[in-house]
C-alpha cells in the first residue's frame, strides 16, 4: 500500500511539474505574439502612408535596396538578385525576426491563422520547429521545397496535432455544411493578399517510388495543358463532394497537406483556386 501510495504521489508531482511548465511556455508564447504585434502596430504608425498596400509609392530609381531612402527599408524582399519588391508592413516585422517567413495562412473560424514557412535548402526544417526556430513537435506549417511565388500547385504541409493546432482543424472540411460557409482560404504571400476557393476534398496517399500513378505532391509546375487538365479531374474524381469548382490552366492551386490515418502514409487534401479578381 506505501509503494502505490508513493508511486501515485510521485505521478501527481511530474503531472503538476509538466502542467506548470506548459503554462509557463504559453504565456511566453503569448508575450511574444503581444510583442510582434506591438511592432506591426509601431510601423503602422510611423508610416501610416504603407499601411494600405495598394497606395504604396513609386520606389525611386535604385540599383539596390540600400541606395533606397530608410522609409523603404522596413518593406523590401527580394526575389532574385537585383530585384525588390514592396513587403505587406503587416509582416515586415515577423520577416526580419525569420527571413524564411514566406507569407499567412488562415481559413476563418478555425485555428488554422499561421505564418507558412519555405526553406528549400532544407525542405522539412519546419516540421518539428516553430517561427523562432526553437524545437517543436508540432512544428510550423510549411511550403514544399520545390514550390515557388509562381508555381502551379502550391503544396503546405502541416501536423495533424490531438490538441487542435496546425491543421487538425482542415478535417471539418469533411463536412460539405462547413465547405459551404467557409468556401474560401486566405492565403498572403509576404507581397500580396489572396483568396483561394476551395475546389476538392479528398483522402490520398504518400505512394511508393514504384508505383505507377498520379501523386498530387509532385504535381508542381504541369509539362502542359494536358497535365495540368489531368490533375484537377483527378482531384475531382476523388473528391469526399462536389463543389461545383474547376480550375482551367493558368489557374493556380493551392493544397493544404496532412496526415490522415485511412490507409498506411495516408493524407487529407483540400484543393483550393486562386481567385482572379
Amino acid at each position: 500500500m506505501y509503494t502505490l501510495l508513493t508511486v501515485v504521489l510521485i505521478l501527481a508531482s511530474l503531472t503538476l511539474l509538466y502542467t506548470l511548465r506548459r503554462v509557463a511556455a504559453l504565456r511566453q508564447e503569448t508575450q511574444a505574439m503581444e510583442a510582434r504585434s506591438e511592432q506591426v502596430h509601431a510601423i503602422e504608425q510611423q508610416y501610416p502612408e504603407l499601411t494600405e498596400h495598394q497606395e504604396l509609392p513609386v520606389a525611386p530609381a535604385a540599383q539596390s535596396v540600400e541606395e533606397l531612402p530608410d522609409v523603404y527599408s522596413n518593406f523590401i524582399a527580394y526575389r532574385e538578385p537585383g530585384e525588390f519588391e514592396y513587403m505587406l508592413p503587416q509582416y515586415s516585422s515577423l520577416y526580419a525576426e525569420n527571413n524564411d517567413m514566406f507569407g499567412w495562412l488562415r481559413i476563418e473560424d478555425t485555428r488554422i491563422d499561421y505564418p507558412v514557412m519555405y526553406s528549400p535548402e532544407e525542405p522539412e526544417k519546419y516540421l518539428h520547429t516553430d517561427f523562432a526556430g526553437n524545437d517543436a513537435f508540432s512544428g510550423t506549417p510549411f511550403l514544399d521545397g520545390a514550390c515557388n511565388f509562381d508555381s502551379d500547385q502550391l503544396l503546405i504541409y502541416a501536423h495533424n496535432m490531438k490538441n487542435g493546432t496546425m491543421f487538425r482543424d482542415l478535417y471539418q472540411y469533411e463536412n460539405r455544411d462547413f465547405w459551404e460557409a467557409h468556401p474560401v482560404i486566405y492565403f498572403d504571400t509576404l507581397y500580396d493578399q489572396y483568396r483561394f476557393e476551395v475546389m476538392a476534398v479528398l483522402y490520398d496517399k504518400v505512394y511508393y517510388k514504384t508505383d505507377d500513378c498520379f501523386k498530387f505532391y509532385q504535381f508542381i509546375d504541369a509539362e502542359d495543358q494536358l497535365a495540368y487538365d489531368e490533375a484537377v479531374a483527378y482531384y475531382k474524381e476523388h473528391a469526399l463532394y462536389d463543389t461545383g469548382v474547376t480550375a482551367q490552366y493558368g489557374d493556380q492551386l493551392l493544397a493544404l497537406v496532412t496526415c490522415a490515418y485511412q490507409t498506411e502514409d495516408g493524407r487529407f487534401v483540400v484543393i483550393a483556386r486562386k481567385v482572379n479578381d
